[in-house]
């Protein structure tokens, strides 16, 4: 007698969000230390678990059911135990053997830059995000986050600029990937580029060619124009965030002194009241912080 599609047996569990995250820091943490920080492929977990490369794009999407003992072989591979709240029934309204619709869970493998501030997927690396968060609220603080690309350090810079806003800092975020080419020519044009650029996110009007002397040097033009112009016409303490840092780097000598021009900054941040005396048309002078990534 045919068995009805209403009594077909259901087989299988997928993962919680709460399991997805204990596997996925299980995993980056692997990648950091037994693979040079570069992300796992499907084949490379094939061959540490065990399991089919099917099965794991299953597991990893918990859409369709698994066998509880594949998600233990999958745990197992990265030294955890599979724990109850780990795992779930699939929706019992449909049938497992067939694909079933989105359970809201974004796809882990593919997380496509940044993940969003609520994002399950986000891993979490005590205790990077608490020290960032105290760091960022010290005047003149200077952070740089270095980890291989797709390692999360965008979605970590997300966070401590949120986290910077809800103590009422200003927050600029510039990514040098959106500079052309011409921008990494000298000190001068990157310099340039990047008050322009914060001028721009303020709101302000470009008063670039007021401050900017060439006697002077570009290094003292763009320091007279954070410090008499940017500076002075913000309310607020500023945090700005310098992503895709490692753009820079494929100039060394523009690096040196780059990375070295940020440092004075830093410094002089510190010692604000050694600022307030070249001149600050403000009295109440915001301080600054720098995070780059």
């Amino acid at each position: 007698m045919p068995v009805s599609r209403s009594h077909r047996r259901r087989r299988g569990v997928i993962l919680t969000p709460q399991g997805v995250q204990k596997l996925l820091i299980a995993k980056s943490t692997a990648e950091l230390e037994e693979n040079d920080g570069k992300r796992y492929t499907l084949e490379d977990l094939n061959e540490r678990t065990g399991l089919s490369v099917d099965t794991l794009v299953r597991v990893l999407r918990c859409e369709v059911g698994v066998d509880k003992e594949t998600l233990k072989s999958c745990f197992r591979a990265f030294k955890l135990s599979l724990d109850p709240e780990d795992y779930t029934q699939p929706n019992p309204q449909t049938d497992a053997a067939e694909p079933q619709p989105s359970s809201g869970i974004v796809e882990p493998e593919l997380p496509g830059g940044q993940v969003a501030l609520d994002s399950a997927f986000y891993v979490a690396r005590p205790p990077v995000e608490t020290n960032c968060y105290r760091l960022i609220a010290l005047p003149g603080a200077l952070i740089r986050i270095k980890a291989p690309r797709q390692m999360g350090k965008t979605s970590l810079i997300a966070r401590v600029l949120h986290h910077a806003e809800t103590l009422g800092y200003r927050t600029i975020a510039l990514s040098f990937q959106l500079a052309d080419k011409s921008v990494f020519q000298s000190l001068d044009h990157l310099l340039r580029w990047l008050c322009v650029n914060v001028t721009l996110a303020m709101k302000l009007p470009n008063q670039l060619g007021d401050y900017w002397d060439e006697a002077l040097g570009s290094k003292i033009s763009s320091k007279v124009y954070f410090e008499q112009y940017l500076l002075a016409n913000s309310s607020q303490p500023i945090v700005l965030s310098l992503d895709e840092l490692d753009q820079v780097f494929q100039f060394p000598q523009l690096t040196e002194e780059f990375l070295g021009l940020l440092r004075a900054w830093h410094e002089a941040a510190k010692n604000w009241d050694a600022w307030k005396n070249c001149g600050s048309s403000s009295p109440t002078r915001p301080r600054s912080r720098f995070l780059s990534a």
